[in-house]
């Protein structure tokens, strides 16, 4: 009889805990997409921003900055600190890409959302800066 119960408690406490572990690797992996999404949602409003530079004024420009502050906003609420720090640096830097050091925090901020997505650590950002930003001598 004492077999058969500590059988029994045996598998109910197996199957919490796989439940609960389930549920967090879930979670977790939700706020990765969530994050991931954020990140690239933003990203692509900068290149759409740099590639069609929309006329002030129209409604493709009102829609574009709206996309923009979406992204931005969640980033605010799903990115990481390091992320989160990073872009508060680009944004008090001006967010543009007009000076070395303006580049250099967008670079720093695009590795360390790269970092948060699941990707690998870039050694060097001038690579990554080379494929986002051009070179620039």
């Amino acid at each position: 009889m004492l077999t058969a119960f500590l059988s029994f408690l045996g598998v109910v406490i197996g199957a919490l805990l796989q439940y609960f572990f389930t549920r967090h690797i879930e979670s977790q992996r939700h706020l990765r997409d969530l994050r991931s999404k954020a990140y690239m949602d933003y990203l692509k409003c900068v290149c759409e921003h740099a590639q069609f530079r929309p006329i002030v004024g129209t409604h493709e420009q009102k829609e574009l900055f709206s996309r923009t502050g979406d992204a931005k906003s969640r980033i605010c609420l799903y990115g990481s600190k390091e992320a989160v720090a990073a872009f508060s640096r680009f944004e008090e830097l001006g967010a543009s890409m007009a000076t070395t050091e303006q580049r250099d925090a967008f670079t720093n901020m695009v590795s360390i959302m790269r970092t948060d997505s699941g990707s690998e650590v870039c050694v060097n950002n001038t690579d990554l800066q080379n494929v986002l930003l051009g070179v620039h001598k």
